[in-house]
């Protein structure tokens, strides 16, 4: 089986349970946080993939270092450790963020902007977005200041690009063409 496929799979069944036990959300964050610190150690890599530690004893030392990494997630990293498939984890993580996105009746949103945005504003972008898809919105935003003023927005897949800095080279395309 190519291990796109697998992947594919995996995220599915590890969701399934998780919507199973009413645990989507905390499944899902909680897989997120652990993730971002495993690109970042080698040595938990190893850890995971090896084969000469059990499942139990894995499960044992994650509950210990990652005392917030949810049980679900506890015997599925220990599992696919047993099953040699860790180097599929990046993988999976994608596939758990659309399938996530499918079940939960939310749309990832990212906004882009400045300055850091008001509750005001965050609120309003929230509304906005629920009006339009009819799902929640969950929210991020980061701030950059090369987009010289404005807002981005990413909604799901589709980019609302209204920042300066993008105003600016259309106005320079249209003068460079005439």
């Amino acid at each position: 089986m190519r291990s796109t496929a697998k992947s594919r799979q995996y995220a599915n069944l590890l969701l399934k349970i998780a919507e199973q036990k009413n645990t989507l959300e905390p499944v899902y964050r909680s897989m997120l946080r652990f993730y971002a610190f495993y690109k970042r150690e080698p040595a938990l890599k190893a850890f995971l993939a090896s084969t000469k530690i059990g499942t139990v004893e894995k499960i044992k030392l994650l509950n210990k270092v990652f005392p917030d990494l949810h049980p679900i997630n506890q015997s599925f990293l220990a599992q696919l450790g047993e099953e040699r498939d860790m180097k599929m984890l990046g993988l999976i993580i994608q596939y758990m963020d659309i399938v996530f996105y499918q079940r939960s009746g939310q749309v990832k949103v990212h906004a882009v902007s400045t300055n850091e945005l008001s509750a005001t504003t965050v609120d309003r972008i929230q509304q906005v977005v629920h009006s339009v898809t009819s799902r929640k919105a969950d929210f991020t935003s980061e701030v950059k200041s090369d987009i010289l003023g404005g807002l981005t927005l990413r909604v799901g897949n589709t980019i609302l690009d209204g920042s300066l800095s993008s105003k600016l080279s259309r106005i320079r395309q249209a003068l460079v063409q005439s």
